[in-house]
């Protein structure tokens, strides 16, 4: 009887143990479940904006003081119960989309406005002809003809002049004065050609005409838009000495001289115009500095303002206001300065030639990177801290647009976008675009004073707006506090309701 006793109360013992560990079992796997789905709430309840106006930091703190604050009641987007979700992406979601979609029509239309219709405005890139002064010769009235073929005439801004000399001529184009040049070799070239034929010497070894480009003075304007025209006239030019001039002169000549031109080249070279490069882009690592660079150093500009917004923030509580203002502006200074020589350093690295226009280039370099940097990085203080007063969004629609408003009339001639576009004149990247190519490309320097004091203007109207664009993020930034502190009352007060 008693060992019966034993052996039940040993079973009874042993089911008690595996309930025990059931439920300790059950509730370590409650516990990971329970945190897992506190780890999704928190989700929803910390957002970017409960975090900006204070609502999450309110959540946590009376969480721990007051015992926490009843969950508000979730439901699915397509539920019955969820038509206040509905409602609130409907009238949220709907304005966003349209002025995400209004921006993209209004700045993106500035770059693709910059190319409209192009092709029409070839005819402002004005290319110098210089012909005899005797406009009757073969040679000049080949060229005159071939000039007013309407496709020829389309692709370029033909001036014709008088004839000038080869120096004169190269002069004109280093000084921007054209985008290049087509030109008779001497002042009475046809005669000498025609002599080739009744001279019994050879015409085909005369250079008649000449053609005279400068790449460094665009090197996306010059290969694209300004050689192929030279190059279509030349085929012109050609195709009218070999099916008019040509059988003309040909048919004028006595049999003796047409004997002694059947021993020669003359009959089957053609003459054409020999084009000369005279600052080609040799080294295309320069394409970096002077175009994607550029578009760079905008985007590093605010990244600096972005890394430096903690610092400033442990300094403001201990620096006078006008102290604060003074080291915000200089502080700025000093980064572009640094950031500049290391841009400087990086070109230098890869050996890109810094000495083609000043013996101290990479100082000068330095100093120009300094000015561009300065120039957008001071406009982009200025708008970012205004955005970030306002709407925070604002940045990246700011940092867009200007880039975008830069760049649209700087890697192609402005002559060959719309009238409007005459404004990047005073843009920075425009003006830091003509310094990287005088001291990359060593081209004419009688702009130099307009880009830099340009530059230097970006710089003094910068330095003058930021200090309010200061004061006005602290006024904004007073209200905000006032709004966040309204939210967490609430918050407060929804609170002791819930735990009356």
């Amino acid at each position: 009887m008693n060992s019966k006793i034993e052996k039940e109360d040993a079973e009874l013992s042993s089911g008690m143990t595996g309930s025990d560990s059931d439920i300790e079992r059950y509730s370590a796997h409650e516990r990971v479940a329970s945190s897992r789905n506190d780890l999704l709430r928190s989700v929803t309840q910390y957002t970017e904006l409960s975090m900006s106006n204070g609502v999450a930091e309110a959540r946590e703190e009376i969480s721990k003081t007051k015992g926490g604050i009843p969950e508000r009641k979730t439901s699915t987007f397509l539920s019955k119960d969820g038509t206040t979700i509905r409602k609130t992406f409907a009238k949220q979601y709907f304005p966003i989309i349209l002025i995400l979609c209004t921006y993209l029509l209004a700045v993106f239309s500035i770059y693709w406005g910059a190319m409209y219709k192009r092709s029409t405005r070839l005819v402002n890139l004005k290319v110098l002809v210089s012909v005899e002064n005797d406009r009757s010769g073969v040679i000049t009235n080949s060229l005159l003809t071939a000039i007013k073929i309407p496709e020829i005439r389309e692709m370029s801004g033909w001036t014709v002049r008088n004839y000038m000399s080869e120096e004169e001529i190269k002069k004109l184009v280093y000084e921007q004065k054209y985008w290049g040049a087509i030109y008779v070799s001497s002042p009475d070239i046809s005669s000498e050609f025609m002599s080739g034929f009744h001279g019994n010497t050879s015409a085909a070894n005369l250079t008649a005409v000449k053609g005279y480009i400068e790449t460094g003075n665009d090197i996306m304007g010059v290969p694209n838009y300004v050689k192929p025209a030279l190059l279509a006239l030349d085929s012109a030019y050609t195709e009218i000495m070999k099916s008019k001039v040509y059988p003309s002169i040909i048919a004028n000549l006595s049999s003796t001289e047409f004997s002694d031109l059947q021993k020669s080249s003359a009959l089957t070279n053609f003459p054409d115009i020999e084009i000369t490069d005279g600052n080609p882009l040799t080294n295309y690592i320069l394409m970096a500095p002077m175009q994607v660079g550029l578009i760079y150093i905008i985007i590093l500009c605010l990244f600096q303002i972005l890394w430096f917004i903690k610092l400033n923030g442990d300094l403001a509580p201990l620096l006078k206001p006008v102290h604060y203002i003074i080291y915000r502006l200089v502080i700025s200074q000093c980064n572009y300065l640094i950031l500049s020589l290391f841009y400087a350093t990086l070109n230098r690295a890869f050996q890109v030639d810094m000495q083609k226009a000043w013996k101290g280039g990479f100082g000068v370099f330095w100093m120009f990177s300094f000015l561009i940097m300065s120039a957008c990085g001071g406009a982009c203080e200025v708008i970012g801290t205004i955005s970030m007063a306002t709407l925070p969004p604002l940045i990246g629609f700011w940092l867009l647009f200007f880039i975008i408003l830069n760049v649209s009339a700087t890697f192609a001639p402005i002559q060959v976008c719309p009238k409007i576009f005459r404004i990047a004149y005073a843009l920075p990247i425009r003006n830091g675009y003509d310094l990287m190519k005088v001291v990359l490309m060593n081209t004419y320097k009688g702009y130099v004073g307009r880009c830099v004091g340009v530059l230097i203007a970006w710089i003094v109207l910068n330095n003058i707006l930021f200090p309010f664009a200061l004061i006005f993020f602290a006024y904004m930034s007073k209200k905000k506090i006032k709004k966040q502190a309204a939210a967490k009352l609430a918050m407060e007060e929804e609170s002791k309701i819930n735990t009356q």
